[in-house]
């Protein structure tokens, strides 16, 4: 009986092996068919990458809106330092009116509206400047898109990828990279 009942086991854990082993060649021969299908495109098609800091940090379209940016920048810093210098003067007033408390009532009011108001004004400076930073960026962007679409078309390519840091792309050849050469066309082109 003990015989048997080894012999049982034996056979069952056999099976075992078998289904395991049966499952282990599906899948190794699944990841291999996948694998010769995709390298059959990949063969097949025109594929390269473009480093997207690289793009957006070189693109002349980029260089514009964020030169366009600062002077935006610059117009409302000097409306700040208006503002500023308005509240500071109220201060100096404030301070050197002494024991005039009428006076220095009116000078605190002074200096409280400047600062209520360049605070407000400050607070509508930065959404507006996020606004402004983005439609610009936005805009540059589109043209580099459109711009991309076309090269890919007139170079042949099937498809144009973009790295970038995250590592959307974990790994290619460097001769996959073309950023240089849509960098240049780019800035020729614009």
């Amino acid at each position: 009986m003990e015989d048997n009942r080894e012999q049982t086991i034996s056979l069952f854990m056999l099976k075992i092996t078998q289904q395991r082993a049966i499952s282990i060649l599906l899948v190794i021969t699944a990841v291999l068919s996948l694998l010769l299908i995709v390298s059959y495109f990949i063969k097949n098609k025109k594929i390269a990458y473009v480093d997207s800091m690289k793009i957006y940090n070189g693109y002349v379209g980029i260089k514009q809106a964020k030169a366009e940016f600062e002077k935006e920048v610059e117009f409302y810093k000097s409306r700040t330092d208006t503002l500023t210098a308005k509240a500071k003067v109220a201060i100096l007033k404030m301070e050197k009116s002494g024991n005039n408390s009428t006076e220095y009532g009116k000078l605190s009011d002074s200096v409280q509206f400047y600062k209520r108001q360049l605070l407000d004004y400050q607070s509508a400076m930065n959404e507006s400047l996020k606004q402004k930073e983005s439609q610009l960026t936005q805009k540059a962007m589109l043209k580099l898109n459109s711009f991309l679409k076309e090269y890919g078309n007139s170079e042949g390519y099937d498809m144009i990828l973009i790295a970038n840091p995250s590592g959307t792309i974990a790994f290619a050849k460097d001769s996959f990279d073309i950023t240089d050469d849509v960098l240049k066309a780019a800035n020729e082109k614009f």
